[in-house]
């Protein structure tokens, strides 16, 4: 069984145009099986994603998910509940409250240009993270291609993500997840084991035309 799974989206709760509860509607329109809310430097967005799931009845997984800005860059950190505790900023000790909270780490378009990355970190402790984003449709799609190769030197397991800020940009790159079941405990053991793979898409020019609407609007 294949279950879609957008693992990186961003709300109104940190630096999105969309509600938690938009995105949340609008992964269920687009049949994902799951979403995941990764506002940065905090779980609040996940927090009212799963509270409207509920209250909506909505048949889909939300993952609690935060985007973690460490001190080496952005770390997108997915949970089987929502943490008591504050995620640290290092990214050593960053894995190491990941597994004591259940959680997986993920590097975040490491070697993205102008973009808070880990690239650097990562290539030189592949050890702290649990699997690698090889695919993230911002940005420049070549800038892709070094975390894919040392996904694959270091056997990592390979996950792809929007990285999404309006709804348009939601579910253009899912990772793929094969599991007999797609609730949340089964999608992040998959991850762990390898069991996933990146949807390598393209965003279309409405939806860049949207994005850089919406980035010009937010800097206003």
């Amino acid at each position: 069984m294949q279950c879609l799974a957008e693992l990186h989206s961003h709300s109104t709760v940190s630096d999105g145009k969309p509600t938690p509860e938009e995105i949340v509607l609008r992964a269920v329109y687009l049949g994902l099986s799951a979403i995941a809310v990764s506002d940065h430097n905090t779980f609040r967005g996940s927090a009212i994603a799963i509270e409207s799931a509920k209250k909506l009845d909505l048949n889909i997984t939300v993952i609690p998910a935060n985007e973690v800005r460490t001190i080496r860059g952005d770390v997108l950190v997915l949970c089987e509940r929502i943490p008591y505790e504050e995620p640290p900023k290092i990214p050593n000790e960053l894995h190491e409250w990941a597994i004591s909270n259940n959680c997986i780490t993920i590097a975040a378009h490491p070697f993205h240009i102008g973009r808070k990355s880990v690239g650097r970190y990562l290539k030189n402790n592949p050890k702290d993270f649990d699997a690698i984003e090889v695919w993230n449709p911002r940005g420049i799609p070549f800038l892709n291609k070094p975390a894919m190769k040392l996904a694959e030197k270091y056997f990592k397991p390979q996950t792809s993500g929007s990285d999404a800020h309006v709804l348009q940009e939601l579910g253009t790159s899912p990772t793929k997840i094969e599991s007999n079941e797609c609730d949340l405990y089964s999608i992040l053991d998959a991850i762990r084991k390898g069991k996933c793979a990146p949807t390598k898409s393209y965003m279309k020019i409405s939806t860049i035309f949207n994005v850089l609407k919406w980035s010009i609007k937010r800097r206003i």
